[in-house]
């Protein structure tokens, strides 16, 4: 069965028009006083009533022009039609630390996959512009930025201009090869992941290392690389090489694409994207590293050494009875 283009066409303009809406939403708490919640301990992963608000824009779009539609969305934990034939991943903002800070590089992803492919991504820049900057992409439609047609950036760019993209921890999770220019280039680091891949697009970025993705901040950016010409390949602890999409999932994931929701919540993507040459070359000089052991790990397995050495000298150690001889006196009371 065939994705049909018909769907991804009337997709896309909902997308489009959803994307808008919940962009002007977002303007109107930009730099205005917030409530920040956080997901994660540590004071990771905030989260606002702006990031809520947009997705239920988001949520209601799409279940009013698609009711039969898979949805997952990373605000919500309720999942729609998950086994699904199409399945949308939702990000209603991209860039909360940075929307938070009152820093302008933040956006509104929405991607949409096939049975397991991404075939549709409508990602929105809403600070750019009177009415934001719109990036849109579907299977065999090409990439556009608002009206006009995208490509990669090519292979060949002058040094001074040359631009890639990676967040500044990103060295400690890869082994970088000597030949590989990563250090010596012009990198930049946006905090969005789904900015970062729709500029990839754009061919602002000729290059970047996208380190730690969730579905639903990559699925969009991922169909825009693709459909400007440029090439993704993904790896994670599960599925160490770089490969394409179809090969990691095979890897990543223990079950069917759908059949495991939490897994797809929890799945983590690490992408290699950009112009194909680059992409490729670099390929074979940068590989994921191995993630240390935590504390608890280490210890345990402290402990366990330290048992097997008392144990071994115990089993070399004879008994007092068993050393001395038979005919020696014996100790008195």
């Amino acid at each position: 069965m065939q994705v049909d283009r018909q769907i991804l066409v009337e997709a896309e303009a909902v997308c489009v028009e959803a994307v808008r809406e919940a962009g002007a939403v977002l303007k109107t708490y930009f730099r205005a006083p917030l409530d920040v919640e956080f997901k994660e301990k540590g004071q990771q992963s905030p989260v606002t009533e702006a990031d809520r608000r947009s997705e239920a824009m988001l949520r209601e779009a799409l279940s009013k022009a698609f009711p039969k539609h898979g949805i997952i969305g990373e605000e919500q934990d309720d999942v729609v039609n998950a086994g699904a034939d199409y399945v949308w991943f939702l990000d209603p903002l991209d860039g909360t630390t940075n929307f938070t800070a009152g820093l302008p590089a933040f956006a509104v992803s929405m991607g949409l996959c096939f049975r397991g492919t991404p075939v549709l991504g409508v990602v929105g820049v809403p600070w750019e512009g009177g009415e934001g900057t719109i990036f849109r992409a579907y299977q065999g439609g090409g990439a556009h930025c608002n009206d006009m047609a995208m490509q990669i950036a090519p292979s060949e760019v002058p040094a001074g201009t040359r631009l890639m993209s990676m967040p500044f921890w990103a060295l400690g999770q890869y082994r970088v090869g000597r030949r590989s220019n990563i250090r010596g280039g012009n990198i930049r680091a946006n905090g969005s992941i789904a900015y970062e891949l729709v500029y990839a697009a754009h061919g602002s970025y000729q290059f970047s290392v996208i380190s730690g993705a969730r579905l639903w901040d990559m699925v969009a950016g991922a169909v825009l690389v693709q459909e400007a010409g440029g090439t993704i390949l993904c790896c994670n602890g599960k599925a160490r090489r770089w490969s394409d999409w179809e090969t990691f999932l095979k890897r990543a994931l223990a079950q069917p694409f759908g059949d495991d929701i939490e897994a797809l919540r929890k799945l983590h993507v690490y992408m290699l994207v950009g112009n194909p040459d680059v992409v490729q070359r670099q390929a074979g000089m940068i590989g994921l590293r191995r993630p240390l052991p935590g504390v608890r790990a280490v210890r345990k397995q402290v402990h366990k050494i330290k048992q097997r050495i008392k144990h071994h000298r115990r089993a070399k150690s004879p008994s007092q009875t068993e050393s001395l001889p038979t005919d020696a006196p014996q100790p008195k009371g």
